[in-house]
């Protein structure tokens, strides 16, 4: 009973809160987010509502929905709630009010209305947590992760929680990034732990814990995968089930059905999606895709291109395979062409072995071969002729076909017999066939040549051919295409071309006699032809003349074998190469014994070579063609051998005399002068005649780069290839280029650089081509010589060009007469208005410009057409002035005249017919303005012609004052009349500019006249004074103020007040603009105003009134004493106005500094308030700006002018875009001296505040003020850090500055302040200030990454980075992590044109280690230090790698190599250290991709290894790098490169060698390794025999610790390769017995050790065998 009763106490207990414990309810209630626990403990529940309530508010005005809790969670009555005394419904019903609130607040929860808010539901509502969280809430301790993850794997309440309180989230479109972040990373976690903590116990178990684990998930990611509007919640759930399914082996079924959900509306997670299906697919037992699936991927941009970038960190294999089965299984539908095009895509992009390709191939072959029966296809394509062009296409490329050849070996025996009859016939199939697409291959076949045998082909050759002696003659030849069909045939085996060379019809016998034999072979490999067939067509020549004695001089195949030596294949450059020492061995032979070298006749010199034309030609002694080819190809063929493009290079420099003949000998010289021009005039004469227009292409720019050597000139020389190009038309030359598949736009614009400007001949057929439209038909040529003419135009003479001139004229005014096109008259137009055109070219143009008015007179000096039309007359007229303006700035003032001559005839014309010529009118006024002063470009409009006339008569004023100064009140009266008046930026800018050169002008002759101005002077305020209304609002002080400060406003002032008073007397604004004005200028103007003002009242008041008579006009001499005192009671009116009575009273009384304090004070407060205030109120604080800056100007106490300051800057935040000239105005008082360049600290913090402000609120309008206020901020902050004493809000102030600039005006921070920016950031960073700071920084220093231009960033970065060097290694780092975030920002393409300065920066932080260490100070850095910066710069380097290709980085890779190797010394050690420091990141991050990388630097690894010294501490730093570099390349190799016996024996050896020293300095466990790896990747029963015997041999060294290395390194070989290597142990077994009794017992203890391992792989004892 007592147990029993006991038990029921406990549970009574364990459900009840006792009343009275009141230690237990203290210890409850202190439990606080916002308050420690002694004040949480005290707070009552009334205090700690209204905290929290507020921050409630906070969160409505954030979000109204939070506004349906305020009857609930947030009511009065809920101070009273309590859930002890609730009933259970109640309870639930709060707890789900609750869960909806938390719901809403997530994505805010770290802000402080929502940490308030969340404070009243812990405190009043005492949320239920799981009991896990109780040990951390108790001791308010941080929440590890791994606590959370381990819940989730091992609490499925937890899990289940957390997935159905992530979904309601997502349902409700209530999730934030952190949240889905947070759950997708817990939840992957945690399957990933249950996942492997599910592994033990039978297989039947493992899987039956699998699927219930799934079985779990897959509702939550099912729901997931189908949500639309939840991206990152997709993202997440794609993350989940690739663990999963990477984990454990999902069904079929499942992983179909998941696939399918994957890509259900994935348009905005496809990439994320595509890593998921990469991996569901590698699971799937079977290769097909769902339809869905597979519709969903052929609809992505850029599929192939994603699965190749994933290729490096996924298999893609299978998905790639499923695409290609799902592409044959829709053959047959409409778009057969764009599915072949996605199979040829997919098998080039080499993403699967070939186990899976012959899955693939194999259905493809089968319909080829009739197998299978092909559906017919829906829109009329031939499929299965298009299927078998796609294959054959697809097993003759280079980049496919040798996988297609191994993928036989997988395929059933029916197929793999079809393939290999394919492969093997696939040689004997034209090329012409096989290049075009597959599109193309898809439609009708039926004209083309059927694959013939051989001699099918020779009996279509006619045996008539005596008329044909070359085939370099013409480019139809029926003899070439015929012989071409049979040769190709003949490429299937040497046999038949032997027989080929030996046909009749090719004439062998004769072939130094006529070039028809060598001409078919040039034509052959200079052809659009397979490679193997170039080769064969190349080594026939080369046979023929080992064999054939030489008797004649065939120089004319030189020209095509320099084509053929340029290849970009490296096989026909070989062959090329072989070519020419055959050649060269023929000459030396004909040189030995040849008497007289003209004996030897060139073959085709008699006009047999390119036809009857040729006779021209110019033949090159044999003594040059023998020189030539032995004394300067012959050296160097294996430059041309090693790398395609270097024959225009060389030929260049032996042509202009920079380049030896040869650099064996010492005798060696250079070709003279007369050579090299034969050479030249040689060459020139080939490329005129030859019909390869491939030879053409590579050796026209060599050529033209050459203008002449000696007498011999290469214009003169190549203007008939100019002239044929120009007959030929456009249309030949493409169908040309387009057989030998060559840039059409290339070669023409090579022909363009013919024309040289001195060279008239050329320049005349250049002409004659543009204005002959006959000639120079198609858009291409028309460009080519239109560009051709702009680029030759500076050097053309004066005569030329007013010829081109006029030409350019007439065809761009002209209409379109048969043969022009639109095009040649825009171009024409473009060329004339771009060049710059000479003052006689001008003066040519306006002669022609026609004249628009009727004739007067008898006479007329330039008579016009009359059948012309006046519509044609103005457009020449238009295309003149155009002309004419756009070249102004480089005329003289000679065309003046005829310039206004065009003016008057504008003016006729306007009077005769009425019509007004605004434009042309403004061109002429536009061109003046440009030859005296250079004007901005004004719009077309009326208005515009007057204001460009005003900017002519404000140029005049200063070239001839004169002429204007007797109109001075015309000019005054015609500007305030029109242009005063309007509204726009020009008008004001043109009135300035008048007023700035004719006012002072005025006032000079005013003076120069000995009496008083003032007449003058009232006249002109008077013009201005009538107009004073109508002036736009926004200009009016400005205009004013200008003018007083031109004629004087000490002066004058006076004079325009009064005026104004007389003229509007009721205008009730004129006083409130006239307090504006007086408050511009200074208290002293406020006085000598008054003190002239009243001289005028006493003066009016006078017997005889002098001066105020010209400001009193229209006002009677008896009426002055009532006007006089009208202007008395005026004055005091505008005196009494507080700004000027405080601005008086601060020049001559004290402040009173509380009482400015404390209104100011209270404005701040009125501020802040963000209520919605009326405009009115707006304008009022816009207005109080002005006496805001007067303030800071005036007061000396800093609390004042700090509060002034605080005001300007919610001024600025608040109605800042209202009115952006006074707040612009305003921070030039911000920089000034009082704020901003003041010595208090707290000053220049607001100061900094309030332009952060500012530049946030009106973006680019603030660039006139940024240069000075970047600079001084920039100063101040670097004074701070270099003395030691920077505030950290003064930096954090200053960093938010910056900032601001970045995010809004980027293009402000040029050169020099964006260096001083990142020096004083290396200042702050080696300060001692705090976390806040350093965290600035970073996000400033990433704007400057993220925004500043990538040119501009990068040079900064290179100029300050000594700079940083001189700081501690943290600056360095913050250096690479801008240039890290810059790389991260650029493209490709932007990577590849920044690449020199990119690599610059990158030399500079590879050589931190030789700058700090060569020699080593007490300032160097320590070996951890240097280690980090390289850590962060080898990072760069990947992420700058990533974004290159080989093209690009491998020139690269090469200069680090001889960067680090051609220094000397220390310095040499230091630099090489870094250098394989980071190839052991290069090789181990990119692994297999760039392992042939190492053949670059194989060389200075055995360098180094051969030369190390062990006992030198920097040199055994070296060789660990080295060693594990080598490691690395081992490792990672997967393509057998170090198979290779060119790549391992010298490898091997070195390696070898080093076990001795490694053993003697006991450092050998890192180079067993390496040795280890490098026989794994040699992987050879050769290579293995040598290393074991070489590893052998250090086992019987007299030094223990080298034997005991051996028989170490014999461990490692044996548990790694297992019986691979013990293959080998018959020659071990001697070594071994005698280790066994070795002298030293580590060694005997190894070699027990190394038997253990040899019988644990073999399973057999070794004893018997070792006796």
């Amino acid at each position: 009973m007592a147990t029993s009763l006991a038990a029921q106490l406990a549970q009574i207990r364990a459900h009840s809160t006792n009343a009275l414990d009141l230690k237990a309810q203290k210890k409850a209630h202190s439990k606080s987010l916002l308050f420690d626990e002694r004040h949480a403990a005290i707070q009552d529940f009334d205090t700690l509502f209204h905290i929290c309530h507020d921050g409630y508010q906070d969160l409505c005005r954030l979000d109204p929905r939070f506004a349906d809790f305020a009857g609930s969670l947030f009511s009065e009555q809920s101070k009273q709630e309590d859930r002890t005394q609730m009933t259970v419904a109640q309870n639930e019903q709060l707890d789900h009010v609750l869960e909806d609130f938390m719901r809403f607040l997530g994505s805010r929860l770290l802000l402080k209305p929502a940490i308030k808010s969340m404070e009243w539901l812990i405190r009043r509502f005492k949320p239920a947590a799981f009991k896990f969280l109780q040990p951390y809430i108790q001791s308010s301790a941080e929440l590890p992760r791994h606590v959370i993850v381990h819940t989730a794997a091992h609490n499925r309440g937890f899990l289940d929680v957390l997935n159905i309180y992530t979904l309601k989230v997502c349902r409700r479109q209530q999730e934030s990034p952190a949240l889905l972040s947070f759950w997708s990373s817990i939840v992957s976690e945690a399957v990933a732990l249950m996942l492997d903590r599910s592994r033990i116990g039978r297989v039947q178990l493992q899987q039956q814990n699998h699927e219930d684990i799934a079985l779990r998930l897959i509702p939550t990611l099912a729901e997931g995968l189908s949500m639309r509007g939840a991206p990152d919640f997709r993202i997440g759930c794609f993350m989940i089930l690739t663990v999963l399914s990477s984990k454990t082996q999902l069904s079929e079924d499942l992983l179909t059905a998941m696939m399918e959900r994957v890509v259900f509306h994935w348009a905005d997670v496809a990439h994320a999606g595509l890593i998921c299906l990469v991996v569901l697919a590698q699971r799937k037992q079977t290769l097909a895709l769902p339809k869905k699936t597979f519709e969903a991927l052929i609809s992505l941009d850029r599929l192939i291109d994603d699965l190749v970038l994933l290729q490096r960190h996924y298999r893609v294999d299978k998905l790639a395979s499923g695409i290609l089965i799902g592409v044959l299984k829709q053959l047959g539908k409409p778009g057969d062409p764009e599915r072949l095009r996605w199979f040829r895509l997919l098998l080039e992009a080499n993403l699967m072995e070939p186990d899976l390709v012959a899955a693939a191939l194999q259905p493809m072959l089968r319909l080829v071969s009739g197998s299978d029966p092909l559906p017919h296809s829906e829109d009329g394509h031939d499929t299965q002729t298009a299927l078998s062009e796609l294959l054959l296409r697809l097993m003759k490329s280079e980049t496919i076909g040798l996988t297609i050849h191994l993928s036989l070996q997988y395929m059933d025996s029916e197929s793999r017999q079809y393939g290999s009859e394919l492969l093997a016939n696939c040689s004997a199939i034209p090329d012409a066939l096989l290049a075009a697409e597959t599109d193309v291959a898809m439609q009708d076949l039926s004209e083309a040549p059927a694959v013939m045998t051989f001699e099918e082909a020779v009996s279509r050759i006619a045996e008539q051919t005596a008329v044909e002696v070359s085939l370099l003659s013409r480019s139809d030849s029926d003899l070439l295409s015929r012989l071409s069909d049979a040769f190709l045939v003949a490429c299937q085996s040497p046999e038949l071309l032997d027989t080929f060379s030996e046909l009749a019809v090719l004439r062998k016998p004769l072939a130094l006699t006529e070039p028809l034999y060598f001409s078919f072979f040039v034509r052959i490999w200079c052809g659009y032809y397979a490679t193997t067939t170039r080769v064969a067509a190349i080594k026939i020549v080369s046979d023929y003349f080992r064999v054939e004695d030489l008797t004649a001089d065939v120089q004319m195949l030189i020209p095509y074998i320099l084509q053929a030596l340029n290849d970009a294949s490296k096989l026909i450059r070989q062959a090329a190469a072989e070519l020419i020492l055959a050649l060269a061995a023929s000459y030396d032979a004909v040189n030995d014994h040849v008497v007289e070298q003209s004996e030897l006749p060139a073959l085709g010199h008699d006009g047999q070579l390119y036809g009857q034309d040729d006779e021209t030609i110019a033949w090159l002694p044999l003594k040059v063609t023998t020189m030539f080819i032995c004394d300067w190809l012959v050296p160097r063929l294996e430059e041309f051998q090693l790398e395609a493009g270097q024959v225009p290079r060389y030929l260049v420099d032996m042509l202009v005399g920079h380049g030896d003949l040869t650099d064996v000998g010492k005798d060696a010289s250079k070709f003279k002068t007369s050579q090299r021009a034969a050479i030249l005039q040689w060459l020139c004469t080939q490329i005129v005649f030859t019909p390869i227009y491939s030879v053409k292409n590579m050796l026209l720019p060599v050529l033209t780069s050459i203008s002449k050597i000696g007498h011999t000139h290469t214009g003169t020389l190549l203007t008939p290839l100019l002239a044929s190009t120009f007959e030929q038309g456009q249309k030949a030359i493409q169908e040309a280029c387009e057989r030998e598949q060559i840039e059409a736009s290339q070669y023409i614009s090579h022909i363009m650089e013919i024309v040289r400007p001195k060279d008239l001949e050329a320049v005349k057929i250049l002409k004659q081509g543009i204005s002959n439209p006959c000639n120079c038909a198609g858009p291409l040529l028309n460009l080519a010589a239109f560009r051709c003419l702009q680029g030759i135009w500076p050097q053309l003479k004066s005569e030329t060009q007013v010829s081109f001139g006029k030409m350019l004229l007439d065809l761009a005014a002209s209409d379109l007469a048969p043969g022009h096109t639109k095009l040649e008259q825009q171009e024409a137009l473009n060329t004339l208005l771009t060049v710059k055109v000479p003052t006689e070219v001008l003066q040519s143009l306006l002669q022609g410009c026609p004249r628009l008015a009727a004739e007067k007179t008898a006479k007329r000096r330039r008579t016009v057409s009359p059948q012309r039309s006046a519509e044609y007359n103005i457009r020449r007229a238009s295309i003149v002035l155009e002309a004419v303006e756009s070249s102004a700035k480089q005329a003289d003032h000679s065309i003046l005249g005829s310039l206004f001559e065009v003016l008057l005839d504008l003016q006729a014309y306007k009077e005769q017919s009425g019509t007004e010529l605004h434009y042309l009118e403004l061109l002429v006024m536009n061109t003046v303005l440009d030859i005296l002063k250079e004007p901005p470009i004004a719009p077309i409009q009326k208005t515009h012609v007057q204001q460009t006339a005003m900017l002519l008569v404000s140029v005049l004023a200063g070239v001839a004052p004169e002429l204007i100064l007797h109109n001075i009140m015309p000019i005054f009266t015609f500007m305030n009349s029109s242009i005063v008046q309007r509204t726009d930026d020009y008008s004001a800018y043109v009135v300035k500019q008048t007023m700035n050169s004719v006012i002072p002008r005025v006032m000079d002759s005013l003076r120069k006249r000995h009496t008083d101005p003032m007449a003058g002077v009232s006249e002109l305020l008077l013009s201005f004074v009538a107009t004073y209304e109508h002036i736009p609002s926004h200009r009016r002080l400005a205009l004013f103020r200008s003018l007083m400060d031109l004629v004087g406003v000490d002066d004058y002032l006076f004079a325009l007040i009064i005026l104004l008073q007389n003229k509007l007397p009721s205008n009730k604004r004129v006083s409130k603009f006239l307090v504006d004005l007086l408050d511009c200028y200074q208290v002293e103007t406020h006085l000598r105003t008054i003190e002239r003002y009243m001289a005028t009242i006493l003066d009016s008041l006078g017997p005889k009134p002098t001066f105020s008579t010209h400001l009193m006009t229209g006002v009677p001499l008896s009426e002055f004493r009532e006007d006089a005192i009208n202007m008395i009671s005026y004055l005091c009116m505008l005196f009494e106005d507080r700004r000027l009575t405080s601005r008086i009273a601060q020049a001559f009384g004290p402040e009173r500094t509380q009482a400015y304090y404390d209104a100011l004070r209270s404005f701040e407060v009125r501020l802040s308030d963000r209520k919605s205030e009326p405009a009115p109120a707006h304008d009022a604080c816009l207005g109080f700006l002005a006496n805001l800056k007067s303030i800071i100007k005036i007061s000396d106490d800093e609390s004042t002018t700090r509060m002034a300051l605080t005001c300007i800057d919610r001024i600025a935040e608040r109605f800042g875009k209202k009115d952006t000239v006074a707040v612009i105005e305003a921070m030039d008082t911000v920089i000034g001296e009082r704020c901003l360049g003041a010595t208090n600290v707290e000053m220049q913090t607001t100061a900094l505040l309030s332009l952060s402000t500012v530049v946030q609120t009106l973006g680019d309008e603030c660039a006139p003020f940024i240069p000075q206020a970047l600079r001084k901020t920039l100063g101040i902050l670097n004074d701070a850090i270099e003395e030691g004493d920077c505030n950290e809000r003064l930096h954090n102030a200053a960093y938010s500055f910056f900032s601001a600039i970045l995010m809004y005006i980027p293009w402000a921070i040029v050169g020099p302040d964006l260096d001083l920016l990142l020096k004083v950031s290396y200042g702050s960073c080696n300060s001692s200030l705090g976390d806040d700071c350093s965290t600035q920084r970073r996000a400033t220093l990433d704007l400057v990454a993220k925004q500043i231009e990538p040119k501009d960033c990068l040079a900064a970065l290179e100029r300050t980075w000594n700079s940083a060097m001189g700081e501690d290694p943290e600056a360095l780092k913050e250096n690479l992590q801008v240039l890290e975030t810059l790389i991260g920002r650029l493209t490709k393409s932007a990577v590849s044109r920044q690449a020199e300065a990119l690599t610059k920066l990158l030399v500079k932080a590879f050589d931190l280690r030789r700058f700090q260490f060569c020699p080593r100070t007490e300032d160097s850095y320590e070996n951890g230090e240097i280690d980090g910066v390289e850590t962060v710069s080898n990072r760069v380097a990947i992420s700058l790698i990533y974004k290159m290709n080989d093209t690009i980085f491998r020139p690269i890779f090469v200069q680090l190599i001889d960067w680090a190797a051609n220094s000397s010394g220390t310095a040499k050690v230091q630099r090489r250290t870094t250098l394989y420091n980071f190839l052991i990141h290069f090789f181990d991050v990119l692994k297999s991709i760039v392992t042939n990388y190492a053949a670059l630097a194989i060389e200075d690894t055995i360098d180094i290894l051969k030369r190390v010294d062990l006992s030198d501490g920097a040199s055994r730093l070296l060789w660990t790098k080295v060693i594990q570099t080598l490691q690395k390349t081992f490792t990672h190799d997967q393509d057998g490169f170090w198979q290779s016996p060119t790549h391992f024996g010298p490898i091997s050896e070195v390696l070898l060698n080093q076990i001795k020293p490694a053993a003697e300095a006991s450092m050998t466990p890192q180079l067993i390794s390496s040795i280890t790896e490098l026989i794994v990747a040699g992987d050879s029963s050769k290579h293995h025999k040598t290393i074991n015997a070489a590893i052998l041999q250090y086992a019987r060294s007299d030094v223990p610790a080298v034997r005991l290395a051996a028989v170490q390194c014999q461990q490692s070989l044996t548990i790694r390769l297992g019986e691979e290597w013990l293959a080998l142990l018959p020659e071990m077994l001697p070594f071994i017995s005698e280790l066994q009794e070795d002298d030293d017992e580590t060694v005997e203890r190894e070699t027990l050790k190394w038997i253990k391992k040899i019988e644990d792989v073999l399973g057999e004892n070794l004893t018997p065998m070792l006796q």
